[in-house]
């Protein structure tokens, strides 16, 4: 620092010359300043300014470059702390989603560089192609915050564009009635056995239990009480990354249980015991060469069956689930034996089954008087 009076339009002044410090790019800010009325006046002032620098308060400090990322390298870094925070499972479904609906069109565009008509037009692609189309988009959302929240962008893009509104799918059939319930066990007992027994006591098990299919698939010999006729669930069957298997925990605390098996079921499980390979206690009871399952293959079966003999048509492995509550409550099981037999963790789930159920029965219950005097 350097202080001498010099003369001005206006008369003496102090003027101070010095260095406050280094700038981002690593050079030397200096300053010069005069109109001080007195020598201590100036090296206050810039004594003042060299500590407002230094904590990047001054009037003389260069604002740092944005450092912003291209979308694929934001990515990377917001998986690197998601990955720690979801089952392996759920992992593999999020990785899909960039790898097929987002890394393709936006992996090397700057964030910054994101244009909101670009991210409309995106977006309405998008609606058109994938019927959940929200559950995907909302991945690449969170980077477009993360963005924010790291300043390297000043506003969230998406806030700037419209979320057309998903397209309704066609209903399903969610479950079977008595009747269809009944062919269907008539097909898989009758004609279905003697061409697959693996898939025969694995259809027929969920359908006469209503266990989940991760949980059937995760079933070990161990887990089957062929004596007391008990079932153990205490595991289920997670879809890993690069398409392979992994055993995982059950949905819920709610879905470790032992259930109680019809003999008859109990019976065909010991048949499909006497022809399997694969009989130590860790054995997976439904398996390929000893290996779990793929998780879609019951599904593949189910169809097969349905297209070979016209029966649970348009049910897919969950409807045989649903098949099994419905048949349940219509039968005289109450909510709380439904829902602890499937492990529900919440009472609401059996309850929206079992309201499907009354509001059928009121209706057919208020035609009762008409057919008195009709």
């Amino acid at each position: 620092m350097q202080l001498k009076e010099v003369q001005t339009k206006k008369g003496k002044a102090w003027e101070v010359v010095g260095y406050l410090g280094l700038q981002p790019n690593g050079k030397r800010k200096k300053v010069q300043k005069r109109g001080f009325t007195s020598r201590r006046e100036a090296s206050a002032w810039f004594n003042n300014e060299v500590t407002l620098f230094s904590n990047g308060q001054s009037q003389y400090n260069e604002k740092a470059p944005k450092t912003v990322f291209t979308v694929r390298e934001l990515y990377e870094m917001w998986l690197e702390t998601y990955q720690n925070t979801v089952e392996e499972s759920t992992l593999a479904k999020v990785l899909r989603h960039f790898s097929l609906h987002i890394l393709p069109r936006w992996g090397d565009t700057v964030v910054d560089q994101i244009k909101p008509v670009e991210l409309q037009e995106y977006l309405n692609t998008m609606q058109a192609k994938i019927l959940s189309y929200k559950k995907v988009v909302r991945y690449f959302n969170q980077l477009t915050k993360m963005a924010v929240k790291l300043d390297m962008i000043d506003v969230d893009p998406f806030i700037k564009v419209d979320m057309p509104r998903e397209r309704k799918s066609k209903p399903k059939k969610r479950a079977m009635d008595a009747q269809e319930f009944k062919r269907f066990i008539e097909v898989l007992d009758g004609q279905y056995c003697q061409i697959n027994k693996q898939a025969y006591t694995l259809l027929r098990l969920v359908a006469v239990t209503g266990m989940r299919t991760e949980e059937v698939l995760a079933l070990q010999w161990k887990h089957i009480n062929f004596d007391g006729g008990y079932i153990t669930i205490e595991q289920a069957l997670g879809r890993g990354l690069h398409g392979g298997t992994y055993i995982k925990a059950t949905k819920s605390e709610t879905s470790t249980r032992t259930i109680k098996v019809a003999s008859d079921m109990i019976r065909k499980l010991a048949q499909w015991y006497n022809l399997s390979k694969n009989k130590e206690p860790d054995s997976f009871v439904f398996n390929n060469n000893s290996k779990a399952l793929q998780v879609l293959r019951p599904n593949k079966w189910l169809h097969e069956v349905s297209d070979r003999y016209g029966v649970a048509n348009g049910v897919s492995m969950h409807g045989l689930r649903h098949t099994w509550t419905t048949l349940a409550l219509e039968q005289g099981a109450t909510v709380k034996q439904v829902q602890t037999y499937l492990g529900h963790a919440d009472a609401s789930i059996t309850l929206n089954i079992y309201a499907e159920i009354t509001k059928k029965a009121s209706e057919q219950t208020g035609e009762v008087l008409s057919n008195l005097i009709s």
